[in-house]
């Protein structure tokens, strides 16, 4: 919305309207004309304080932070009433510390690892992070890693998930070697891993640190990823300010398109209500920094490229495979043509985003990484989705059957 254009433009129409009454009244001589002629100038005057005011709650009712008061998340000296505000502060860009790490990283307001629900009462924030009474987020829950929720058996909390410096738990598998797949030869380890910033996956991957990668996308107004704005020519911006590249792109991941649930699959989770990933006919090549074809798989590929290119699955986007393949298109026709409607179990991506989220699968569905992986953890080894023990093929229990594997391998549950 062009606020000043619009403003301008009602100030014209009222002046016209005032003009044409000012003229009227000249020509008459009645007082009453006269009078009445007052009483519209009276009554322009409040109807453009309405407008003004109505377009101002619209300029503002978009934006990824909405009514909250600044001082929410920030402070001007770290000092109130003699006291400092946070103890451990003062912080980058006047931030307080949040939660109960009282950090200001992505942690210290997206985890509560004693809250029964999956969305901060107080700022609004989604936890990616939380006991585990409500349902998990899209993305899961580090709680598998922390503790905060039993992992499944063989499943251990080291083994579930991205190993992110601030849940306090490495992986003995990946001191050195890390990250696995890593085409790029990048030089950080688990214990250096960040939710963001260049040894993470949220914000600008060029950036050194968590604040700077995200420095001014939570105030963008990005209803261009909302359902009902659908705009991918506007997604993933690469020109402006690091707020608006990273504001623009999916969950805060630069580079990523996509479709965003409102309460990032939170609640009443369904085949027409969840988010939309941005997927591609064949892995596209990316950089260290850059998703390959603005999709989550390509986002993936910056840490595990040697595992998902397409000399990495084969060199071609025909069966056989070497490696399972992402970003391809997912066969309608054999064993795939039982997966008919969208599984919320194993989504897929499209490589055009609908305007609303959609139970189709028939128009231009691919396979990518988050088909089978959570993104931070899940319950189960290697953060898959499902619990890969029970996928027996040719004998798999009836409750397993069309479920994880056996969604698009239809015909290998022996059903």
């Amino acid at each position: 919305m062009n606020m000043n254009l619009k403003i301008l433009d009602f100030l014209k129409f009222a002046g016209n309207i005032k003009n044409t009454y000012y003229k009227e009244g000249r020509k008459m001589k009645n007082k009453t004309n006269i009078k009445e002629v007052k009483i519209m100038r009276k009554m322009i005057m409040i109807l453009f304080f309405v407008v003004l005011s109505v377009v101002l709650i619209q300029g503002n009712a978009d934006a990824k932070i909405t009514g909250k008061a600044c001082s929410t998340c920030h402070t001007m000296h770290n000092s109130q009433n003699g006291d400092a505000v946070d103890s451990g502060g003062p912080f980058s860009y006047l931030l307080k510390g949040y939660g109960s790490s009282g950090g200001t990283s992505c942690w210290g307001c997206h985890t509560d690892s004693s809250s029964a629900v999956n969305v901060d009462a107080t700022i609004g924030a989604p936890l990616i992070e939380h006991a585990g009474t409500a349902a998990d987020l899209a993305g899961g829950n580090f709680g598998y890693i922390t503790g905060t929720i039993a992992v499944t058996s063989p499943s251990t909390t080291s083994n579930v998930g991205h190993n992110v410096t601030d849940t306090g738990v490495t992986d003995s598998s990946f001191t050195t070697n890390y990250p696995p797949g890593d085409e790029y030869s990048q030089t950080f380890n688990n214990t250096e891993f960040t939710c963001a910033g260049v040894n993470g996956c949220h914000g600008d991957r060029a950036a050194t640190d968590e604040y700077t990668a995200v420095k001014g996308a939570h105030h963008f107004v990005d209803d261009m990823l909302k359902f009902g704005g659908i705009n991918e020519a506007t997604q993933a911006q690469t020109t402006g300010t690091n707020g608006t590249k990273v504001g623009s792109s999916y969950r805060f991941l630069k580079g990523v398109k996509g479709g965003e649930d409102a309460d990032w699959e939170g609640a009443g989770l369904t085949a027409i209500k969840h988010n939309e990933y941005k997927g591609a006919t064949s892995p596209v090549a990316g950089l260290v920094d850059t998703p390959g074809g603005n999709t989550i798989s390509g986002l993936c590929n910056e840490c595990h490229g040697n595992f998902h290119g397409l000399s990495a699955i084969g060199g071609s986007i025909l069966s056989p495979f070497t490696r399972h393949p992402a970003d391809i298109v997912l066969p309608t026709t054999g064993d795939y043509a039982g997966y008919t409607s969208y599984n919320t179990q194993v989504p897929i991506a499209r490589t055009t985003i609908p305007t609303a989220a959609s139970a189709s699968n028939v128009t231009n569905a691919t396979i990518m990484c988050l088909s089978c992986h959570r993104a931070h953890a899940s319950a189960y080894p290697d953060m898959l989705r499902w619990d890969y023990t029970k996928m027996l093929a040719g004998n798999a229990a009836t409750a397993d059957r069309d479920t994880g594997c056996f969604a698009c391998h239809t015909g290998k549950d022996g059903n």
